[in-house]
Order: C-alpha cells, then sequence, then structure tokens
C-alpha cells in the first residue's frame, strides 16, 4: 500500500507545496487510488498537480468524518458516477462551534449524490480485501458520530489510517481488532485530536502505544507539538508533511 500526503498542516522546505490545517491522503492499494478526506479547499488537487500525480482516475473517496476541514475539498472535484464515495451518513449533520460558526460539511447529500455513486453506513465497508472502512465505531463518546477510520490487514498485523480520531484512537484500535480478529498493530498514522490535551492523558497514551508495540506512529494534523513530544518520550514518533511517501507492504 502506496500512501501519499496531498495535505496536511505541514510542509518541507524546497518541496513548494501548500500546507493548510486539514489532512487529505491519497491511497494507492491493488489497483485501486482511493482519496481519503479532502482538505479543505483545492490545495489537494494543487499539491497533487505539483507532485506530478493524476486524480482523474481516482477510483473511490472516502471521508473520515464530515468536518469542513476534511471535506471542503469536495467542491473542487470533478463530477464521475464511477466513483464511489463512502462515509457514515451522518456526516451531513450540522456542525456549529460555541461562536455560532459552522464547522461541518460544506455540501449536502444531494449535492454528492448528483456528482459520486454514494455509499454512506455505519456498518464496515471493504474498500479492498485488504483495507476496510470501519464505519461507526463502538464505545464512541463524542458528538461526533460519523467520524470512522480505516484498517489496512497486513497478514498479521493491523495499519491504522485516521482523520481526526474524534471518536478515540483506543476505541478505533479495539474496533479494529474486533472487527478483523488481529490483534498486533503495525501502525497508526493520521490526527489523534491531540490539541491542548493534558501532559498526563498524552503520557497514559503513550504508555498504551508502547504496549501495543506499535512500529509506525505518524500523528498529525489536529496533534500539536508538544503532545508529539510527550508521544516521544516513550515511542519513535514519525514526522508527517504535505507530500510524503509511505510505503506499507
Amino acid at each position: 500500500m502506496k500512501i501519499t500526503v496531498l495535505v496536511e498542516n505541514n510542509t518541507r522546505i524546497d518541496n513548494y507545496l501548500l500546507a493548510e490545517p486539514a489532512l487529505s491522503l491519497l491511497i494507492e492499494l491493488e489497483g485501486r487510488k482511493i482519496l481519503f478526506d479532502t482538505g479543505y479547499s483545492d490545495v489537494f488537487l494543487k499539491n497533487a498537480r505539483t507532485l506530478g500525480i493524476d486524480l482523474t482516475d481516482i477510483t473511490d473517496i472516502v471521508l473520515s468524518h464530515g468536518h469542513d476541514d476534511h471535506t471542503g475539498g469536495l467542491r473542487y472535484i470533478k463530477p464521475n458516477k464511477a466513483v464511489k464515495l463512502t462515509a457514515h451518513p451522518a456526516i451531513f449533520d450540522e456542525k456549529v462551534d460555541s461562536f455560532g460558526i459552522a464547522y461541518g460539511c460544506p455540501v449536502l447529500n444531494e449535492y454528492l449524490e448528483n456528482k459520486f455513486n454514494l455509499n454512506l453506513t455505519n456498518g464496515i465497508y471493504n474498500l479492498t480485501p485488504e483495507l476496510i472502512f470501519l464505519g461507526e465505531i463502538e464505545n464512541n463518546k463524542s458528538d461526533d458520530i460519523d467520524d470512522s477510520a480505516l484498517v489496512y490487514v497486513m497478514q498479521d498485523k493491523l495499519f491504522i489510517i485516521t482523520g481526526c480520531s474524534h471518536s478515540g484512537i483506543i476505541n478505533i484500535i479495539n474496533y479494529a481488532k474486533k472487527v478483523t480478529g488481529i490483534n498486533q498493530i503495525y501502525g497508526v498514522l493520521g490526527g489523534l485530536h491531540l490539541l491542548n490535551v493534558s501532559d498526563d492523558i498524552l503520557r497514559e497514551l503513550g504508555e498504551y502505544f508502547r504496549s501495543e508495540n506499535i512500529e509506525y506512529l505518524a500523528p498529525c494534523h489536529c496533534c500539536d507539538l508538544r503532545s508529539k513530544i510527550v508521544l516521544s518520550q516513550k515511542n519513535f514518533i514519525q514526522e508527517v508533511c504535505a507530500g510524503d511517501i509511505i510505503t506499507i507492504v
């Protein structure tokens, strides 16, 4: 499986890519090109062009949840009914912060129905035999019931790909284990929703990751610098930037 980071909060010097506080990944696996989240804007398209990546032949779009920093780019994708768009049915639920600012998906159900082959499900869905959309995450205590993730099955280990982990990264991991029957986690890539989290909670999470013997840990997007520093006290942390290519075999 090849993952190209199209959008992330950070970019590297001399690669001439754009960054925005959002996430978009291109997953290539078994002849499929899967766009996982679309960022805030058309930055994912601009970065793809800079990287020489053709997105006109994507086979799937998967949305981790309905926040605008993961769904805003949908407005810039050309209609293609051959493209299957998979997401939780609640991605269109209204989301407004304490200041009255809407931050939910900026497009409506009807808009996407006219553009793509819409696959709204709260159950598990196999994009390929090895790549699974987890649907509604068990024991999700957050308000974001639509928050989901992908799990890649690698023989006897799992690789988790998540957007923001509003449903809780430990819940996601436990549910992935339950769905697949595999208990060993090789890696975790994506947002872990670790902004302004106490050091005690971060240390507990770091201990959990270490106890799971996770070899590849790449927190990004909605993780601040302090969270990465504390997690790195117990784990080796991978840096993630726009343009990075991650190969999982």
